[in-house]
């Protein structure tokens, strides 16, 4: 009998070991990613005020979203990211590096406050970086794919969101969220999804379920509703429900809130409805 619990315990302990190293390896393959060549690094699309800003790279087949700050890798930091481009710094050799964009804007425009600069890419995409750069959090409807290209010098973020989603988007700010949507969703207009969630008042949900309350984040770079759903349920121990098939995207950046108002903003943006029940939350169609 020893030998079977000796055995059982060598077994466990090699597993735990090698889950050890697979995690370790895991984490610093995601920190150290393969940059041989700065001028390997592709610009996507930038927003810069002054020094500061966020941009998307591309390093091999993946895409980075970076601000000031961002190690790429235990060597190379992202120092600034100006309207010249974004500015990187290799520590070991002391050398700066630029990422220009691929075509200037025109030296007379340097004025400007801000500049946008995009390569084509999802309107999601593009708020993202926005938001970012401007410390906000952002949601797109799910139908919101249009690819944009900006490329404007702008006095101020109302002035950058305007160029962008114009003529076949809207845009509303709320409470540190910048919402987007097309101007028009079936039979609803973009006012009506907005009304949706100022509407609501999802703080009511807590007297049902007080994990609600608790603070977390959501980034869903195009990841369906249902798999969300299922990943917010199983972190707040909150059973959340629906009937069919909820495959639509959901696109949004939502930091440090609490989880009512992160499923209020997904859900009722999005054109559902959400009702508590002593089982959990239901999901309701909407106007889909």
């Amino acid at each position: 009998m020893s030998t079977i619990r000796k055995s059982l315990w060598q077994m466990f302990a090699s597993v735990i070991i090698t889950v050890f190293f697979i995690i370790c390896s895991g984490a610093v393959s995601v920190f150290a990613l393969p940059v041989a060549n700065p001028d390997d690094i592709k610009l996507l699309g930038m927003v810069s005020i002054g020094e500061e800003g966020a941009a998307w790279l591309r390093i091999g087949k993946t895409d980075v979203l970076v601000t000031p700050g961002y190690m790429l890798t235990r060597d190379l930091r992202i120092t600034a990211v100006r309207q010249e481009g974004v500015v990187l710094y290799r520590n070991q050799a002391r050398t700066y590096h630029v990422l220009p964009p691929v075509d200037e804007l025109g030296a007379g425009e340097r004025m400007r406050d801000a500049m946008i600069w995009c390569s084509p890419m999802p309107l999601w995409k593009t708020i993202r970086m926005i938001a970012l750069a401007y410390r906000k959090d952002y949601i797109c409807h799910g139908s919101a794919t249009v690819e944009v290209a900006p490329r404007r010098h702008v006095q101020n973020m109302i002035e950058m969101l305007d160029f962008t989603v114009t003529p076949n988007h809207r845009w509303h700010g709320r409470e540190g969220i910048i919402y987007t949507s097309p101007v028009h969703v079936g039979e609803a207009d973009w006012e009506w999804f907005n009304r949706q969630v100022r509407n609501f008042k999802s703080a009511r949900l807590v007297p049902w379920f007080n994990e609600l309350a608790k603070k977390g984040s959501l980034i869903s770079d195009g990841k369906p509703l249902d798999r969300v759903l299922q990943e917010i349920g199983f972190k707040i121990k909150v059973p959340i429900k629906w009937a069919g098939a909820m495959k639509f995207p959901v696109y949004c950046s939502l930091k440090n809130r609490p989880w009512h108002e992160i499923i209020e903003n997904i859900l009722l943006f999005n054109g559902l409805g959400l009702t508590p029940t002593q089982e959990g939350l239901v999901v309701q169609g909407g106007i889909r």
